[in-house]
């Protein structure tokens, strides 16, 4: 017996769906579920079904990117960031990230609109650049600061940075390689370094190996939308379980994907998720 296919119909809808609400993954209970509209069938006090989703019924045939929403801005930017965008099932959308004074990714400025989008794509904005320095001259034995010159003013007050130190190198003393600090101080010359958020300054040791030594901010995110949504809250084309909740929760109806597909072939069900 398939597990699932993709025609909208009960015989090849999920077989397990019914698993997450105490049913048996048999032919019957998938049978009953697909497309059940029926209060308290399967869980009391809501109605739960499954339904096959293609991209007209979600909403989206044919989008283009619309919006770039910054999630978090990141630190430690000293340029524009690339923006790799993926998924969503269009073509040729692209974006990049701007960096502003701070060293925080101060939005996502979409280049290429593309064409043929089914669902918001996924991005990955590119990490910013490590800040080198010199780990003998640029450590203060007796001030725990570190001079990062014009790089510095990237990182302000409460930054987690990364610091590293490459392979047969001596690390500063004070700090490990490969782990996170946040800077406590910061003005154009130095920062200081502490162990947590608004913690003492680290105390600081040079190190004998002068170059390798850098620290990173935090890479930024973000998301993307496209047009064309009927804001049916449906997340992706393909299997989806629908509950409506009743009572305190009365009307409204959540959406889980259990299988996301490209495409949905078959109209079984054309009232809860009309196509027009």
């Amino acid at each position: 017996m398939s597990q699932w296919k993709n025609d909208d119909s009960a015989a090849n809808s999920v077989l397990w769906g019914v698993s997450g609400y105490n049913k048996a993954p048999t032919a019957a209970n998938r049978n009953a579920f697909f497309g059940n509209t029926t209060n308290d069938a399967y869980i009391t006090g809501m109605d739960v079904g499954q339904f096959g989703v293609d991209t007209t019924e979600m909403g989206v045939s044919s989008g283009v990117l619309i919006e770039g929403i910054i999630t978090f801005a990141g630190s430690g930017y000293g340029a524009n960031a690339a923006v790799t965008v993926s998924g969503g099932g269009g073509t040729s959308g692209a974006a990049n990230a701007q960096a502003n004074s701070t060293g925080r990714i101060s939005a996502i400025n979409i280049s290429n609109a593309g064409s043929s989008y089914e669902t918001n794509p996924t991005i990955v904005i590119a990490a910013p650049a490590a800040v080198t320095f010199n780990a003998l001259t640029a450590v203060s034995n007796t001030a725990d600061t570190i001079s990062l010159t014009t790089a510095n003013s990237k990182f302000l007050v409460g930054d987690k940075v990364t610091y590293a130190v490459a392979a047969g190198n001596t690390a500063i003393g004070g700090i490990a390689n490969g782990t996170q600090y946040f800077i406590a101080f910061s003005n154009t010359t130095v920062i200081t370094l502490a162990s947590t958020f608004g913690g003492a300054n680290i105390n600081l040791t040079a190190s004998v190996t002068e170059t390798g030594h850098s620290l990173q901010g935090e890479t930024a995110t973000g998301v993307i939308n496209v047009s064309g949504a009927k804001n049916r809250g449906v997340a992706h084309a393909g299997w989806n379980v629908r509950k409506v909740g009743f009572g305190g929760r009365a009307g409204r109806v959540q959406y889980e994907t259990l299988v996301a597909m490209g495409s949905m072939t078959g109209d079984a069900e054309d009232t809860v998720l009309p196509d027009a």
